[in-house]
């Protein structure tokens, strides 16, 4: 897991944030050599394939967290508005459509340089990786409890 920062530790939350993304990365890249078998030549193929889908699954989350945020407050306003909540629902949909079709996309790269087994492996061997991340995440943050439903849970 993450350490947490020192009291007095004066890095900027910004930086912080961009040492453990480069941790968990590196966690990351050395899980799949192990899973996989990878070799120099293979991994030197791989990994900025998925390096070009981290920064466009972190918007998607990005945006998602705003539309639960959004989810939130309409329910628990006093008044629920239908309409209100019907929008921010839609946006929910099509987020979770954009992040099943980059997933599609990412498997699609993927397959031009690994074996099937490999593949499959990556396939089985990636959301867990990204449970445990968001499970250290909730810890380190003190919100606890896990991470709640993963990427591909649905209603």
């Amino acid at each position: 897991m993450p350490p947490t920062p020192a009291a007095d530790d004066h890095r900027s939350p910004d930086q912080l944030r961009k040492e453990v993304l480069e941790r968990m990365r590196a966690l990351r890249a050395w899980k799949i050599v192990e899973a996989l078998k990878l070799d120099e030549a293979t991994s030197a193929r791989l990994f900025p394939i998925l390096s070009r889908y981290d920064e466009r699954e972190m918007a998607i989350a990005a945006e998602r967290h705003v539309i639960m945020r959004d989810l939130r407050e309409a329910t628990e306003a006093p008044h629920p508005d239908d309409a209100r909540l019907t929008v921010t629902l839609n946006k929910l949909l099509a987020n979770r459509a954009k992040q099943r079709a980059l997933h599609d996309d990412r498997v699609k790269d993927v397959r031009k340089v690994l074996t099937p087994v490999q593949q499959a492996k990556l396939v089985l061997l990636l959301p867990r990786l990204e449970r445990d991340f968001a499970g250290w995440i909730h810890e380190a943050s003190g919100r606890g409890g896990g991470p709640g439903p993963g990427p591909g849970d649905d209603l």
